[in-house]
């Protein structure tokens, strides 16, 4: 069974064609969630049994047993950067009457596999699914197969049948590391992410190209991580004056730490970050970093599934890489002389 239409099988198109309306609106009058005119509701409905329509996700279905329910796992839903990636599917997806289940896998693999029968199931029309480890479900790879899915955030190198949206964390990288050179900073660190990760690698690549000798320190993308390798190279690498911290909740935690060991940033030592969380421009010093648009990212793959869903479109195995930007405040300075 594949969740694209092949030869035979009617789409949400064909029935809109039929009815002499646009798909969204054959969408709603299955539905049942926003106003259609009774004759037009009648006619669409009439036109489903005739027709044979049902979505892809399994034979026999009426388009109306759609759950029209959207499925998003993130690793932490407390993750400010996850959760504005929630609310740009959540607005997308309301616009075409399609609710979204937020499931937080906590980094638990065996948690990732409960919410991937969700679709399997039919309990979610399509899912978007944003990694949290290096290493992935054996099983991602045949559900991307069968169902409709788009990746967000973290590219999955064996997954090639469906859309990857990231960020570009290459140019990400580059520009936090142009930034601390135009600033005259020579001995740098980089807080990095767990090993593995293609993002993680990708920005310490960016980064590399300005920096190639950079420091490279490793830990997890927390709060709890950026104070363990603030304090690590305070005791060890007295002489880094600036760092790019991995995201802003390490940049967050090594700021706090420092100025719990007496360091000002940025008089003794420069932060940038990575994401622009909320909270980074309400911090002491108020952060640096680099922007990445959660919202944007959760709305583009909403916008394929929705697509592909009520209008048909396939999904495709595209990588679609957004733009990133510096966002420079008070956290990064000259080093002093």
């Amino acid at each position: 069974m594949t969740d694209r239409p092949g030869e035979g099988r009617v789409s949400i198109r064909d029935v809109a064609r039929a009815a002499g309306v646009s798909p969204t609106t054959v969408s709603h009058a299955l539905s049942g969630r926003r106003p259609v005119a009774p004759e037009t509701a009648r006619r669409i409905r009439a036109l489903v049994p005739d027709l044979g329509y049902a979505p892809w996700g399994g034979a026999g279905q009426t388009s109306a047993a759609r759950s029209f329910q959207l499925g998003l796992i993130v690793p932490d839903i407390s993750n400010h950067f996850y959760a504005d990636v929630a609310v740009g599917i959540e607005i997308t997806a309301d616009t075409e009457d399609y609710g979204v289940m937020i499931c937080a896998a906590q980094f638990d693999p065996h948690r990732e596999r409960r919410y991937f029968n969700l679709l399997r199931s039919g309990a979610i029309d399509g899912l978007v699914y944003i990694p949290g480890n290096a290493s992935f479900d054996p099983t991602l790879e045949e559900l991307c197969a069968r169902y409709p899915v788009v990746i967000v955030d973290e590219p999955v190198p064996h997954v090639t049948t469906r859309p990857t949206i990231f960020a570009d964390n290459v140019l990400g990288g580059r520009l936090a590391a142009e930034h601390l050179h135009s600033l005259g900073h020579e001995r740098v660190a980089v807080f990095t992410g767990p090993p593995g990760l293609v993002s993680t690698e990708e920005r310490v690549q960016g980064f590399h190209e300005i920096y190639p000798d950079a420091l490279l320190l490793r830990g997890e993308y927390t709060e709890g991580a950026g104070r363990t390798l603030a304090r690590v190279l305070a005791k060890y690498h007295p002489g880094v004056t600036a760092v790019f911290a991995g995201n802003d909740l390490v940049a967050f935690g090594a700021v706090g730490m420092w100025e719990e060991l007496g360091l000002r940033v940025p008089d003794d030592i420069s932060v940038l970050g990575f994401d622009d969380a909320d909270f980074a421009g309400r911090m002491t010093p108020a952060l640096s970093t680099i922007r990445q648009r959660g919202r944007q990212l959760g709305a583009r793959a909403a916008e394929l599934l929705i697509g592909h869903l009520v209008h048909g479109a396939e999904l495709g195995g595209d990588r679609i890489a957004l733009e990133v930007e510096l966002v420079e405040r008070a956290s990064t300075a000259p080093p002093r002389v």
